[in-house]
This record gives C-alpha cells, sequence and structure tokens, in this order.
C-alpha cells in the first residue's frame, strides 16, 4: 500500500525536530506543518547569519527527511545574554518564519537538482475521469495477470505542449494482498502530471503546480482538496518520495462534481455534456503571462465571501476579455494630424512640451475606444447558442442594468439593490465570464454553454416559464 508517511499529505498536519543549516552553522528547529499555516522555529546559541535574517531559502533535515522551505518571512526574532563572563559568553536567539511551501525528501536529496514532473493525486479526478474504457481494460488484465505497472496500460492520455513539456493523466497502479485482514485487491488512482520538457529549479514548482491547478478549477468549478503532490527530479526515475506541502485553508467549498467533465473516452456516456478538447492544455499554455493570470484571478473572486466583491471582480474580468476596439477616425490619419499640430496646439494651449505629448496621446487612446463596455459584452452575449438565451431570465437589454451598478459601486455612488437581485446579477456574470474563459483555450460557447447549468448558483439566473 501506498506509504502515506514518506510522502506529505496535504490534509495531515506534521512536526518534525529538524536540524538547521544556516551556512556552516547548524541549529535546533521545530517545523510545523497544517492545512492552516506551515512555519519554521528555530533556537541557537549564537548569532545567526546576515543572510538569515532575510532567506529566499532554507535547508533543514529530520531523522530521514530533508527539506527546503520557499516563500519566507521572518516573524518574531528576540535574543538574550545567559552569561556575561568574558571567558564564557552565552547566548540564546529564537527566530520564527512562515513558510510560503516546502519541499520534502525521504532521506537525503539533492538541493541542487531540477524537478522535471509533478503529480497531483485528488480525489476530484476520480469524478473528473469518469469511468472509462481504460479502467475496464486495466481490471481486465489484472484479471488475466497479464497487467504492468509501468507501461501504457496505466496511461489515460497524455497531450504535448510544444516549448513547454506534456499533460497527462496516469493510474498509480497498486496491489495489495494480506491473510490477517483476509483482503486482497488491486488499486489505480488516477493522477494528473505535468512533465517539463525542460527540467525547472525547486523554486519554481509552486508556480507551475499553481498554473495546472487554477485550469483545473475551471473544469471542476471550485478548489478541490488535494491528497498529495509528488516531484520526480533529474536524479528519480521510476519511483519518488518527493513531494511538496503548502497551506490550504484559503480554498472554497468543493462541489459534488465537475462541472466539465474529461468526458473522454467513456464506458457510458450518460449525460449530454462536452469532451474536453485536450488542445484546451495547449492553448492555456500558450497564453501570455496577463491572459492567463486572469484564471488565478477568477479563483480568488470565487473565494470571496461578498457578493458585492465577487460582482466586480467578475465583471472587471468580463470586461477584460470581451474587449474589442474600434476607432471613430482612422488612427493613421489622425496621428499624422496630430503630429502636425503639435507646435499649434501647445501655443495655443500655453502647455508645455510634455503636456501638450500626454494629451495628445490621449486623444489617440480616446479615437479607439468606440465601442464602451455594454456593446462589448453585449456582442459577447449575442454570440451565445439560442437554447442558453433561451434558458436564462436575462435579456441583452439587460446589461445597461448590470453595467450602471457596476458604475455606481465602483464610484461611490447612491444605489440600492436587493441581495437576492445582487446575486443573481453575480451569477448571470460569473455564466458569461465562465463562456469567455473557456472561449480563450479552444472550447466555444456552444459547447460550454451545454455545461454552464451546473455552475453553483446558476439556479439564479433560470428561466423557469422557458
Amino acid at each position: 500500500m501506498f506509504d502515506e508517511d514518506k510522502v506529505l499529505r496535504l490534509d495531515k498536519e506534521y512536526s518534525f525536530d529538524v536540524t538547521v543549516l544556516d551556512g556552516t552553522n547548524r541549529y535546533n528547529g521545530k517545523l510545523e506543518l497544517s492545512p492552516s499555516a506551515c512555519s519554521l522555529h528555530v533556537s541557537a546559541e549564537r548569532h545567526a547569519s546576515v543572510d538569515f535574517y532575510s532567506p529566499t531559502q532554507i535547508e533543514c533535515s529530520a531523522f530521514d527527511k530533508t527539506f527546503t522551505l520557499f516563500g519566507l518571512s521572518m516573524t518574531y526574532s528576540s535574543s538574550k545574554a545567559l552569561s556575561m563572563s568574558p571567558d564564557n559568553q552565552v547566548g540564546f536567539y529564537e527566530y520564527k518564519f512562515d513558510i510560503g511551501f516546502l519541499i520534502c525528501s525521504e532521506g537525503h536529496f539533492n538541493f541542487a537538482g531540477n524537478v522535471t514532473s509533478l503529480f497531483i493525486d485528488a480525489p476530484m479526478l476520480r469524478k473528473w475521469v469518469g469511468h472509462t474504457n481504460k479502467q475496464q481494460d486495466i481490471l481486465i488484465k489484472h484479471a488475466q495477470r497479464t497487467l504492468k505497472p509501468f507501461d501504457e496500460n496505466s496511461l489515460e492520455f497524455i497531450h504535448p505542449i510544444g516549448g513547454y513539456g506534456s499533460v497527462l493523466m496516469s493510474y498509480s497502479i497498486m496491489t495489495f494482498g494480506s491473510a490477517l485482514s483476509f483482503s486482497a485487491g488491486l488499486e489505480f488512482p488516477p493522477k494528473l502530471g505535468v512533465q517539463f520538457e525542460n527540467s525547472i529549479p525547486l523554486g519554481d514548482v509552486n508556480q507551475e503546480f499553481n498554473k495546472i491547478y487554477n485550469l483545473m478549477t475551471l473544469f471542476i468549478g471550485s478548489d478541490f482538496a488535494i491528497n498529495t503532490v509528488q516531484l520526480y527530479t533529474d536524479d528519480s526515475v521510476y519511483s519518488s518520495d518527493i513531494s511538496i506541502y503548502f497551506t490550504c485553508n484559503h480554498k472554497t467549498h468543493e462541489v459534488d462534481y465537475p462541472v466539465i467533465p474529461l468526458g473522454r473516452d467513456l464506458w457510458h456516456r450518460d449525460m449530454p455534456l462536452p469532451i474536453t478538447p485536450l488542445e484546451c492544455f495547449s492553448e492555456y499554455y500558450n497564453l501570455s503571462d496577463d491572459n492567463r493570470s486572469v484564471y488565478d484571478k477568477y479563483l480568488r473572486y470565487k473565494r470571496m465571501k461578498s457578493d458585492e466583491e465577487r460582482f466586480l471582480g467578475y465583471f472587471r474580468l468580463l470586461e477584460k476579455l470581451t474587449y474589442k476596439s474600434k476607432c471613430y477616425v482612422d488612427s493613421f490619419l489622425l496621428s499624422e494630424l496630430l503630429g502636425k499640430s503639435n507646435k499649434y496646439i501647445k501655443g495655443r494651449l500655453k502647455s508645455n512640451s510634455k503636456d501638450t505629448s500626454s494629451f495628445l496621446n490621449r486623444v489617440k487612446h480616446a479615437n479607439g475606444s468606440k465601442y464602451n463596455t455594454e456593446k462589448c459584452i453585449g456582442d459577447f452575449f449575442d454570440a451565445l447558442p439560442d437554447d442558453l438565451l433561451k434558458s436564462i431570465k436575462y435579456k441583452k437589454s439587460d446589461l445597461r442594468k448590470i453595467c450602471d451598478l457596476r458604475n455606481d459601486i465602483t464610484h461611490a455612488n447612491d444605489y440600492s439593490i436587493s441581495e437576492e437581485d445582487l446575486s443573481c446579477y453575480t451569477a448571470f456574470v460569473n455564466t458569461l465570464l465562465y463562456l469567455a474563459l473557456l472561449n480563450q483555450i479552444g472550447i466555444i460557447p456552444k459547447e460550454g454553454a451545454l455545461a454552464v447549468h451546473r455552475l453553483s448558483g446558476f439556479h439564479h439566473i433560470q428561466n423557469h416559464n422557458s
């Protein structure tokens, strides 16, 4: 069976007595890990180095584990003299750090090594992948005693991403048996993996984990619990006892089922839901950092407790994703005219060169703003399939009220709206935003519309008369 003590579980608490490295010095420490907080408490009889007060990472070890800590911030430090005798000066120093994330390895670990892949084990992945023909094949081959743990039988899919690596879903095949417990069998939980074309430094692991996690929360529809995140390095080939640990108490509740399941090669298809195209992984990873950050921001807004905060956040992202520009006049001719008129405008308006240049640039920018927010969102609304438009109670004409509400809240104007109406507006904007997020990674609104009724809160905007 899987040894939970070798790989840290994110839902468990741990406490380790560790030896902390500070250059050539060694200090005593206590490493405390829990889903709500991760910290390192250090005590010593000699002063720490200058670098120890603002470290980028700290290395420490327990009896059978080694750790490297990242995202550190010192939250406490103190010192006192135990003896002031000239020939016996003794001091006592204490330091406490909050930890962003850490990497744990069973036994000795090469901190200079790079990570080649990471694998996520999460209960929700079982629901996302569904009951597939590949799973049936694993069961049959196990019964026939022809199943091999490390061949293609354990792979549900793999999708290459040019210049980056690949995303894959594999089954971790484990057999067990015990005469004492009168039990024997097979377990093969699915794990979602990311393999890197070029291995990455340890410090980049958390960022890479967040990339794939943010995308998966889009498909799932919320945060989801994770058992473990295992890492493979340049030194590990067939097995890995290297794992990552971080806090996860900031997450919102987990849904009972994914909004958009994988839906590929199913043993039995019983719902008219879209099949997740593997190309969406390529589309997502090939986005610019700015465009991909929208998925991270979307998740952050979903975690907010206030409908008003979520409404403003969703609207801001929807505005960004649906933005289109069109010029009132020809931009080239306008730029040419303003260039020739620069001296005249500067003289007539009695302005300096810097202010005149800034003013003319604003004129150019305003020229490209013929389409306002309502127009941009309205055009996206018009592109939605008729079946979805008939199933919701809001029409294109309602966008005016929603845009006005956004402006009133943003500019602290007087406004009045019931909690029920605000919840409905929030759910409506969330539905449009969800479809826009899918559209950006290649799942067109016609396909995405088949699943949006599974979004949390969608019932607020359903047209029960349709």
